[in-house]
Protein backbone atom coordinates (compact mmCIF):
# COMPACT_ATOMS: atom_id res chain seq x y z
CA UNK A 1 0.00 0.00 0.00
CA UNK A 2 2.74 2.35 0.77
CA UNK A 3 4.77 1.68 -2.53
CA UNK A 4 1.23 2.95 -4.33
CA UNK A 5 0.77 5.62 -2.23
CA UNK A 6 4.39 6.78 -3.19
CA UNK A 7 3.75 6.17 -6.74
CA UNK A 8 0.49 8.02 -6.70
CA UNK A 9 2.01 11.05 -4.57
CA UNK A 10 5.31 11.40 -7.81
CA UNK A 11 2.85 11.39 -10.47
CA UNK A 12 1.27 14.27 -8.58
CA UNK A 13 3.79 16.08 -7.79
CA UNK A 14 5.85 15.50 -10.88
CA UNK A 15 3.93 16.28 -14.03
CA UNK A 16 0.56 15.60 -15.56
CA UNK A 17 -2.29 12.96 -14.67
CA UNK A 18 -5.25 12.78 -17.41
CA UNK A 19 -8.32 10.73 -17.22
CA UNK A 20 -10.69 9.71 -19.96
CA UNK A 21 -10.33 10.31 -23.83
CA UNK A 22 -10.03 14.12 -25.94
CA UNK A 23 -12.93 15.15 -27.58
CA UNK A 24 -13.40 17.89 -30.08
CA UNK A 25 -15.85 20.63 -28.46
CA UNK A 26 -17.31 22.29 -31.44
CA UNK A 27 -20.15 19.83 -32.33
CA UNK A 28 -21.99 19.88 -29.11
CA UNK A 29 -23.89 23.29 -30.66
CA UNK A 30 -25.35 20.58 -33.31
CA UNK A 31 -27.03 18.32 -30.86
CA UNK A 32 -30.56 18.89 -30.34
CA UNK A 33 -33.31 16.86 -28.44
CA UNK A 34 -35.31 14.29 -29.71
CA UNK A 35 -33.72 15.31 -34.02
CA UNK A 36 -29.61 13.95 -33.11
CA UNK A 37 -29.49 9.96 -33.28
CA UNK A 38 -26.99 7.75 -31.63
CA UNK A 39 -25.25 7.64 -34.97
CA UNK A 40 -24.37 11.40 -35.36
CA UNK A 41 -23.52 11.30 -31.63
CA UNK A 42 -20.55 8.34 -32.25
CA UNK A 43 -19.68 10.16 -35.08
CA UNK A 44 -19.39 13.68 -33.83
CA UNK A 45 -17.27 12.08 -30.57
CA UNK A 46 -16.74 8.32 -30.96
CA UNK A 47 -17.16 5.67 -28.52
CA UNK A 48 -17.76 7.19 -25.27
CA UNK A 49 -15.83 6.31 -22.19
CA UNK A 50 -18.67 5.37 -19.74
CA UNK A 51 -22.08 3.51 -21.33
CA UNK A 52 -25.07 3.02 -18.65
CA UNK A 53 -28.60 3.57 -17.76
CA UNK A 54 -30.75 6.70 -16.77
CA UNK A 55 -34.36 5.18 -15.77
CA UNK A 56 -34.10 2.56 -18.18
CA UNK A 57 -32.15 5.00 -20.87
CA UNK A 58 -29.00 4.45 -22.46
CA UNK A 59 -26.78 7.17 -21.56
CA UNK A 60 -23.40 7.97 -22.95
CA UNK A 61 -20.39 9.90 -20.81
CA UNK A 62 -17.56 11.76 -22.53
CA UNK A 63 -15.05 12.48 -20.22
CA UNK A 64 -11.24 14.33 -20.50
CA UNK A 65 -9.74 15.79 -17.16
CA UNK A 66 -5.72 17.06 -17.02
CA UNK A 67 -4.18 17.66 -13.46
CA UNK A 68 -0.50 19.56 -13.03
CA UNK A 69 1.26 18.98 -10.13
CA UNK A 70 -2.31 18.54 -8.12
CA UNK A 71 -4.47 21.30 -10.05
CA UNK A 72 -7.10 20.77 -12.71
CA UNK A 73 -5.97 22.52 -15.39
CA UNK A 74 -8.40 21.09 -18.34
CA UNK A 75 -11.49 19.59 -17.71
CA UNK A 76 -14.95 18.67 -20.19
CA UNK A 77 -17.79 16.18 -19.58
CA UNK A 78 -20.89 15.47 -22.08
CA UNK A 79 -22.80 13.39 -20.79
CA UNK A 80 -25.98 11.86 -23.28
CA UNK A 81 -29.29 10.42 -22.85
CA UNK A 82 -31.24 8.71 -25.55
CA UNK A 83 -35.17 8.04 -25.76
CA UNK A 84 -36.08 4.37 -26.61
CA UNK A 85 -35.89 5.43 -30.64
CA UNK A 86 -32.21 6.18 -30.12
CA UNK A 87 -32.74 9.79 -30.49
CA UNK A 88 -31.02 12.28 -28.11
CA UNK A 89 -33.49 13.00 -25.01
CA UNK A 90 -31.13 15.21 -23.13
CA UNK A 91 -27.70 16.09 -22.52
CA UNK A 92 -25.50 18.40 -20.70
CA UNK A 93 -22.07 19.74 -21.19
CA UNK A 94 -19.16 21.03 -18.74
CA UNK A 95 -15.85 22.63 -19.13
CA UNK A 96 -13.38 24.35 -17.24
Amino acid sequence: MRKIWCLFLALTLWGCVTYGRDFGTTPVKNIQPNVTTQKEIFGYFGEPVRKGLDSGNETWTYSYHTYQIGQLVDSKELYVVFNKDGTVRSYSFTSK
